[in-house]
């Protein structure tokens, strides 16, 4: 037998070489067995595991195993035993060490001994600082009523205590003003909602068994890296993958068909797609016939689009549009995965419905390995939201006034407020945690001109110095979501996961549970029950449900607890019965739902252009935000080697650079009516010409050219044609050199 290096260490000289490392290195006998592997970073991964859901706003919710030395996390790794995961997080995930331990952690209270935002601070005990937010806050109850306190969170945790059982215990205590969490998804909600009377749809796991994978406006790369695992099975078995998005992202440079639509013109593609089907004797008849409603009308509706029109709208040559739709109807099995970022338009409702439409047409619903995947909330939704967030003990909470957080900036305006187009009483009060909305809220400008009122008070509850915490009255230390035990559900599969506590909190940082419910005791509120119980009755009263999903499924605490994870099967195949949630039970091509909203009720052809205002209609691009891989939201900003990777840049197409004068590197200054932000010029075909592309919600304080710029500062906060969700990516804007 030939000897080399690889079948000497299969034979006996394996052990007695790893038998002389582990009298060396004591106790990493079994992970020196890595070749390549660096002593001194594999005794990181020594200790004792403790299983987290990273609770990251990204569709792959990963369950992770987290090393912990003498109270200290040293090393992350993925849960593997779960399917949907590797070995290996995201390189977010990878820093959740550094993220962790970061050098500018806020450890302790600190009260502004400045003007806002002048970044003078003092420090304050707990105690000074319960006593201080709790008088201003009673003063403000007593003066100008509760629901003039107004929360204002998002998804820097979207674990159940952190994200709502802890928060919302007190605010509706407090009787504070509601806020509309609306920020994302619900757009395509109705839009969906409208054709098969739901968002929720097929378990990703069955992608592998799919024939054609459909990436539509989505970004695997950056909000769900381990569902490319599935498109790659897939694909070895023989699948085709196609792509539309109006970015070239790394999924649409492998794809093997992708069509470069103009934003938010997706209706129209579609309807392309859907005539293809049905002059080409594509559409699955048969399937329409015992499956929806309204196929004559579609028909009839179809007719009064031409080629030419939808090739003008779109930008989408007509050849390749059907070579794609011809791919896409000659397979027996296709998926659609949609993204977030699409529906993000005024008009985002209309295109999600005519996409599933389309897909209705094809015939592709009710199988293992087809279907339409959005939103998997089948778990979220099991939950019992109300008794975890304790809605009854708000003394007016079928009453009291709405704000929706995209609309932030108009709710604290400082002379105006409003609230969905209607004025409503001044906010005097936020509370922010979970959140930064300076730099997440549209029209950043506006959201730090509001912020800045002397007649405001801020409370930051945060670990980080964000934009918003800058302009706070008082911040309080919080925890990172491994300082206390939660528990999470996916929204892509179908999982309940467990979220461990790993370490004891750092400094004097407190968890958002913790936290609200000593505020509330400082206030007199913790005569109520649901202030005075811990996390574990918190997470059962969530999963206090009588949901089909959970029932079924005989799912309990314990058993999350025991197995880290559980699968709440609602059914499979996904619409496997013929079975539809709307109100007539079919597929609806012709929707009352569209009427009621004021649209035309099978496809609706508006585009966001024809509700923009003329100042910014007729200015020459159309700006998308989108994330990107090295940050979720604004998170991660306090990681260094995050830091490095660019997140103020500005990709121009190659074509609209030569003629603006614009090279590689070059210092560009975006602007509209809402403001002007500066970035560094990328020239690049991965966006088409009249489009430009910059990282959404980076932080204004950040910016590494000194401008305290941020995207935001361009984005409109105009709500959505449905579902009152943002519409970021309906934001025009011009580009100069600057």
């Amino acid at each position: 037998m030939k000897i080399n290096r690889r079948t000497f260490l299969q034979g006996v000289g394996a052990s007695s070489v790893v038998g002389s490392l582990s009298g060396l290195m004591p106790g990493i006998a079994s992970a020196t067995e890595q070749r390549g592997g660096a002593p001194d970073k594999l005794l990181k991964r020594e200790g004792k595991i403790v299983y987290h859901t990273c609770q990251r706003n990204c569709a792959d919710r990963c369950l992770l195993k987290f090393t912990v030395q003498n109270g200290r996390m040293t090393y992350v790794e993925g849960a593997s035993e779960m399917k949907k995961m590797g070995t290996s997080p995201c390189v977010k995930g990878h820093a959740y060490v550094q993220y962790t331990y970061a050098a500018d952690r806020i450890l302790h209270p600190m009260e502004r001994a400045g003007e806002k935002g002048e970044g003078k601070w003092r420090r304050i005990s707990w105690d000074e600082a319960y006593a201080k937010i709790s008088a201003r806050l009673k003063t403000i109850i007593k003066e100008h009523g509760a629901d003039s306190i107004l929360p204002y969170s998002y998804s820097g945790h979207e674990g159940v205590i952190g994200k709502y059982g802890g928060p919302s215990r007190f605010f509706n205590a407090v009787g504070a003003r509601k806020l509309d969490r609306k920020v994302c998804v619900f757009a395509a909600y109705e839009g969906l909602k409208s054709v098969t009377g739901t968002y929720q749809g097929p378990d990703p796991y069955d992608s592998v068994h799919t024939n054609c994978y459909i990436s539509w406006g989505q970004n695997e790369t950056a909000t769900n890296v381990h569902g490319i695992k599935f498109i790659n099975q897939a694909r070895d078995k023989g699948a085709k993958l196609l792509a539309v998005n109006p970015i070239r992202t790394p999924i649409a440079s492998q794809a093997d068909i992708w069509l470069q639509p103009k934003p938010s013109t997706d209706t129209h593609l579609a309807t392309g797609i859907m005539k293809y089907l049905i002059e080409n004797n594509l559409a699955d008849l048969k399937f329409i016939e015992a499956n929806t409603l309204g196929y004559q009308d579609l028909l009839k509706r179809i007719a009064e689009m031409s080629y030419d029109e939808i090739e003008r709208v779109t930008g989408v040559p007509r050849e390749k549009m059907f070579k794609f739709a011809k791919v896409y109807g000659e397979s027996e099995l296709s998926v659609i995965r949609l993204g977030y970022g699409m529906q993000r338009n005024y008009n985002g409702a209309r295109m999600s419905r005519a996409i599933a439409m389309m897909h209705a047409v094809a015939g592709q619903y009710g199988k293992i390995g087809n279907g339409f995947i959005y939103d998997n909330t089948q778990a979220d939704d099991s939950l019992n939201y109300s008794k975890g967030r304790a809605d009854h003990i708000h003394p007016h909470g079928d009453t009291v006034g709405h704000v929706n957080m995209t609309e932030i900036a108009k709710a604290i305006h400082p002379t105006n407020p409003t609230a969905y187009g209607k004025p409503i009483k001044p906010i005097k009060a936020v509370i922010n945690y979970n959140g930064n909305f300076v730099s997440v809220a549209p029209d950043s400008n506006a959201c730090r001109r509001g912020a800045m009122r002397d007649d405001l008070f801020l409370v930051v509850h945060d670990f980080l110095m964000t934009d918003t915490a800058e302009l706070a009255d008082i911040i309080v230390p919080s925890t990172t979501q491994f300082e206390f035990p939660d528990m999470g559900t996916d929204y892509n599969c179908y999982h309940m996961q467990t979220s461990e506590k790993v370490i004891e909190p750092l400094g004097e940082s407190k968890d958002n549970w913790i936290f609200f419910k000593e505020l509330a005791a400082h206030m007199g509120l913790d005569h109520h029950p649901e202030m005075r119980v811990d996390y574990e009755q918190i997470l059962r009263d969530f999963l206090d449900t009588e949901e089909p999903a959970f029932r079924h499924n005989n799912i309990t605490y314990e058993q999350i607890i025991e197995e880290k994870f559980v699968t709440v099967y609602d059914q499979r195949p996904y619409f496997g019965d013929g079975k539809y949630k709307t109100d007539s039970g079919k597929i609806e091509f012709y929707s009352q739902m569209m009427i009621d909203a004021g649209y035309h009720p099978v496809l609706d052809f508006g585009l966001p252009e024809d509700e923009m205002i003329s100042e910014e209609k007729n200015l020459p691009f159309r700006m998308l935000s989108p994330a990107i891989p090295q940050r979720a939201n604004s998170s991660f900003y306090n990681v260094k080697y995050i830091r490095n990777f660019p997140a103020y840049f500005a990709k121009v197409n190659t074509e609209d650079a030569k003629e603006l004068g614009i090279k590689n590197n070059d210092r560009v200054r975006l602007s509209n009516h809402r403001g002007e932000a500066f970035f560094i010029a990328q020239v690049s075909s991965q966006v088409g010409r009249g489009t430009v592309m910059a990282p959404k919600n980076n932080w204004r304080r950040m910016d590494p050219q000194g401008k305290a710029s941020c995207t935001n500062n361009l984005t409109t906060d105009k709500l959505t044609d449905m579902g009152g969700c943002s519409a970021y990516h309906s934001t025009n804007v011009a580009i100069e050199k600057a």
